[in-house]
């Protein structure tokens, strides 16, 4: 005969079961919370990896550049050494590319290396207008930094790598703000801090490639004094000339030798009319042309004096300076398309540009 227990067995309430499951799901939340954070410190250590091995692998392709020349203390006095220092990258064993306002009008320039060997360099090419300037080293042996395929775009990762005025390595992460782009040339905005003698540096993608120089910034810096790191301010947005302004400046000079700039032949300044806030709220309208070079681009095409350029090849000229630079980076032999008023009509024409006699 088989005997049925009748002990009384515990029962689980509803409340009891409800807290255990709450535990339950309190430990696997805390288990993916443990799990997500290891994944993100280690994406962050990964990325730091990174940036220390480009940086270490691109740091003996980096140079300080020193311009130096002579200027006079008093009329008629002694002269004295004046110098200028940026920074440069190598894009070949015997060649480095820096900005031309760090060389420009310099009477000697040397590059110090990383290694702190320090030579003579000379001035093989030089375009203003774009702010580039190639340097010859002979008699050093540089490891060069290959040239991005693939232009910057916004959000891209930029490491720039430069020097200090004192010659110290700089070093800052950050990425591509923004892209301004204009007729035949561009500029990238950077989330990067930059230092004086930065300009002339290299801005490296997350692959090491050359994706621009580093121009310096645009804004007041930081008044000097001894704040602490934590209290220093930005200095102003950084700029880079990307890499497909740079090809053009290096194969312009291996092709001719020199950089070939166009020409409209036309002086023209700035015009401006009052906007709604009244004399204080000066609105750009164009370049008014104020001479016209006799069998230039502009006598052909029929310009006049006292004509506004209001366009260039589709885009609107607001200042003399826009014109002036769109012309001089379209190069010798290009068709352009412009758009001026006369006697308050529009006219229009294509022509072609000549070559300007000097990049300065």
């Amino acid at each position: 005969m088989r005997v049925m227990d009748r002990r009384p067995r515990p029962v689980l309430g509803r409340g009891v079961r409800a807290s255990a499951l709450m535990l339950l799901v309190l430990l696997c939340a805390s288990s993916v919370s443990l799990v997500g954070r290891a994944r993100a410190q280690s994406t962050l250590s990964a990325f730091e990896a990174d940036v220390d091995r480009i940086a270490k692998r691109a740091r003996p392709c980096m140079v300080t550049v020193i311009a130096q020349r002579d200027v006079a203390t008093r009329p008629g006095g002694a002269k004295r050494a004046h110098s200028r220092v940026g920074s440069g990258a190598a894009v070949s064993a015997h060649e480095v590319l820096t900005t031309a306002t760090v060389v420009l009008g310099a009477s000697r320039v040397y590059v110090v290396t990383d290694n702190k060997l320090e030579v003579e360099a000379r001035v093989i090419g030089l375009d203003p207008v774009r702010n580039l300037a190639l340097l010859g080293t002979q008699g050093l042996e540089l490891p060069s930094l290959p040239l991005s395929a693939e232009p910057g775009e916004s959000g891209d990762w930029v490491i720039a790598l430069g020097s200090s005025y004192r010659s110290a390595p700089t070093q800052s992460v950050g990425t591509v703000a923004m892209r301004f782009t204009e007729p035949g040339t561009s500029l990238l905005q950077l989330t990067n801090e930059v230092y004086p003698g930065n300009s002339g540096g290299a801005a490296l993608n997350s692959r090491g490639e050359l994706l621009g120089l580093v121009q310096g910034e645009l804004g007041s810096p930081s008044a000097p004094g001894n704040r602490e790191r934590a209290e220093r301010r930005p200095g102003g947005m950084s700029f880079a000339i990307p890499v497909e302004d740079i090809v053009p400046f290096l194969d312009g000079l291996a092709k001719s030798g020199r950089v070939r700039h166009g020409m409209l032949g036309v002086s023209t300044r700035s015009v401006f009319v009052n906007g709604a806030g009244g004399p204080s709220d000066r609105v750009p309208i164009g370049a008014l042309v104020e001479g016209v070079a006799p069998n230039g681009p502009a006598a052909r095409l029929g310009l006049r004096k006292g004509d506004l350029i209001v366009a260039f090849d589709g885009e609107k000229v607001e200042y003399s300076e826009q014109l002036a630079r769109w012309v001089a980076v379209a190069g010798p032999g290009v068709d352009v398309k412009l758009v001026w008023v006369r006697d308050e009509l529009g006219r229009e024409g294509r022509v072609r540009l000549d070559e300007a006699p000097s990049a300065i």
